[in-house]
């Protein structure tokens, strides 16, 4: 069970991703920091994203990001306003 086995390879070979058959020992923890790495970045990512959005028409449907973005929450503006009823 398990297919053929381990076949012999060079032990001077580096390579970045571990080599063969790779298995550190601390692979939670390194999964977990990258993991956490990449949440705190998409978040960054969300917030500029979030405080940079600018509509020039008024959506025709509701959309998610009417949620969060400033422009829907303040009427600063009297032209960005809702279409009229079709």
């Amino acid at each position: 069970m398990g297919g053929a086995p381990r076949k012999p390879y060079p032990k001077f070979v580096w390579s970045p991703a571990g080599g063969w058959w790779a298995q550190p020992k601390t692979w939670k923890r390194n999964t977990l920091i990258i993991g956490g790495g990449i949440t705190l970045f998409m978040a960054f990512v969300f917030k500029k994203s979030a405080e940079l959005e600018q509509r020039t028409l008024y959506p025709r449907v509701w959309i998610p990001s009417m949620m969060w973005a400033k422009q829907f929450k303040d009427d600063s503006d009297p032209n960005f306003q809702p279409p009229k009823s079709l």
